[in-house]
């Protein structure tokens, strides 16, 4: 039997699995039949359905990144653009709060990012939250 992942693990596996897109190049359909196969104990369709969501988004959010970076995106780092896009979508398609959201976003940025991470990404949704 398959349990559900927390929402913390589906936030964690929306960011991996959109990092190894972002690496590898691959299809979300080869991504996630991998993410399948190595979570073979947890049901990951809530993580499928999020990688799908966010890839229909993916340019707005580019664009948004965009906005409120003084670096190029494509100077952003995989993990970095994989965490801004998770937040910008839990932004716009959930009724998570605002600081709720950040929150995990930092989370992850100091679980999964470089050492100076989570100020970046905190910067970036701050500016994000204060525009709407």
């Amino acid at each position: 039997m398959k349990t559900d992942p927390s929402p913390t693990k589906i936030r964690e596996l929306v960011v991996q699995t959109l990092y190894q897109k972002n690496i590898s190049g691959d299809s979300n359909t080869k991504v996630l039949k991998e993410l399948k196969q190595t979570q073979k104990h947890l049901n990951t369709e809530k993580v499928g359905q999020i990688i799908k969501d966010i890839k229909s988004f993916e340019q707005e959010y580019l664009e948004c990144i965009s906005e409120f970076s003084n670096i190029p995106s494509s100077r952003i780092g995989g993990i970095e653009l994989s965490i801004l896009y998770l937040a910008l979508y839990e932004f716009s398609q959930t009724k998570l709060d605002k600081p709720i959201i950040i929150n995990e976003a930092i989370k992850l940025a100091k679980k999964f990012g470089q050492a100076s991470s989570h100020k970046f990404i905190n910067a970036i949704l701050d500016k994000v939250i204060k525009k709407d």
